[in-house]
C-alpha cells in the first residue's frame, strides 16, 4: 500500500513539474504586447524613421508573432507626408490613436469588439429572438476567431435570458443597450 502511495506521489510531482515547465515555456514564447518605442524604429539613431526602417521593424515583429492588426501604418504616422517619421509625428500619431472612439458609436458593431443591435436583429423587425441571438453570436465568435482574436471571457458572456429582462422571448433595442452599458460599467476600473 505504501508503495502505491509513493508511486502516486511521484506521478503527481512529475505532472506538476511538467505543468510548471510547460507554463514557463509558453510564457517565454508569447509575443510581447503594447506599443513599440520610437527608438526601436529608429534603427540608425538619426532621430528619423525611414520607410525602410519602419518596414524592417514591422517585418521582425510579425515574424515574432506580435499582433499588428491595430498598429498604425507608416502613412498614418507620416503626418506631413515627407517620407519620414519624426519623434513628434510618432508621438502625435499614437496619441490620436489612443484618443479615437471605439464601439458602435465609432462606426459599427464589430469595431472595438462591441456588438450593435442590428448585427443581432437578423430579420430587421426591431427585436432579437433567441434563434437570431444564437445565430448572430455564433457568427461574431467565428469571425473574431478567424481574425485572430482570443475569445477570453466567453464563458461569462450574458445569455439570452440575462439580456431579455422582461422575459417576453425577445430582446428589444433598449434591453440590448442596457446590457452593453452594464458590460462597459463592469469593464471600467
Amino acid at each position: 500500500m505504501n508503495t502505491c502511495k509513493a508511486i502516486r506521489s511521484i506521478a503527481i510531482a512529475a505532472a506538476m513539474g511538467l505543468t510548471i515547465f510547460s507554463t514557463a515555456a509558453r510564457s517565454e514564447q508569447a509575443p510581447a504586447r503594447g506599443p513599440i518605442s520610437f527608438s526601436a524604429y529608429d534603427q540608425n539613431g538619426d532621430s528619423i524613421v525611414s520607410k525602410d526602417e519602419f518596414d524592417a521593424v514591422r517585418a521582425k515583429l510579425k515574424a515574432e508573432g506580435r499582433p499588428m492588426r491595430n498598429a498604425l501604418s507608416f502613412a498614418d504616422l507620416d503626418q506631413n507626408h515627407d517620407g519620414k517619421i519624426s519623434a513628434e509625428e510618432f508621438s502625435a500619431g499614437h496619441s490620436s490613436q489612443a484618443a479615437r472612439p471605439r464601439g458602435p458609436s465609432a462606426g459599427g458593431g464589430m469595431q472595438g469588439n462591441r456588438p450593435d443591435f442590428s448585427e443581432f436583429d437578423l430579420n430587421k423587425d426591431g427585436k432579437v429572438t433567441e434563434a437570431e441571438f444564437t445565430d448572430a453570436r455564433t457568427a461574431r465568435i467565428t469571425k473574431r476567431l478567424q481574425e485572430g482574436y482570443q475569445m477570453r471571457g466567453l464563458a461569462n458572456a450574458p445569455s439570452f435570458e440575462d439580456i431579455d429582462t422582461n422575459h417576453d422571448a425577445a430582446i428589444s433595442p433598449e434591453e440590448f443597450a442596457a446590457q452593453l452599458a452594464e458590460h462597459q460599467k463592469q469593464m471600467r476600473p
